[in-house]
């Protein structure tokens, strides 16, 4: 897997600016697979990395599943939430 750049603080922080610009994308009409694409392009990882990531920024998982996909074995530690949260701005 290629390495993915964002850390563990901005994966459990569903507010981050990362998040807001995938849900950016999302509200402007961007396709999903050219979003995931562009994830990709910026924050590195494989396809099913920045599929997981956009699934969270749309509130369709939690940050746990990309901290357990990206073996970060520390989070548990942390408040994730373990249900997905709904952007109701988000199609």
């Amino acid at each position: 897997m290629a390495a993915f750049t964002l850390g563990r603080k901005t994966i459990i922080n569903e507010g981050a600016m990362e998040y807001d610009w995938v849900r950016q994308l999302v509200s402007e009409g961007t396709e999903k697979d050219n979003a995931i694409c562009s994830i990709q392009k910026c924050f590195g990882g494989d396809e099913e990395t920045a599929l997981i990531f956009y699934k969270i920024a749309v509130g369709d998982c939690s940050p746990g599943v990309l901290l357990t996909h990206l073996s970060i074995t520390d989070w548990q530690d942390c408040d994730v939430y373990q249900q997905p949260r709904r952007y109701d701005n988000v199609q």
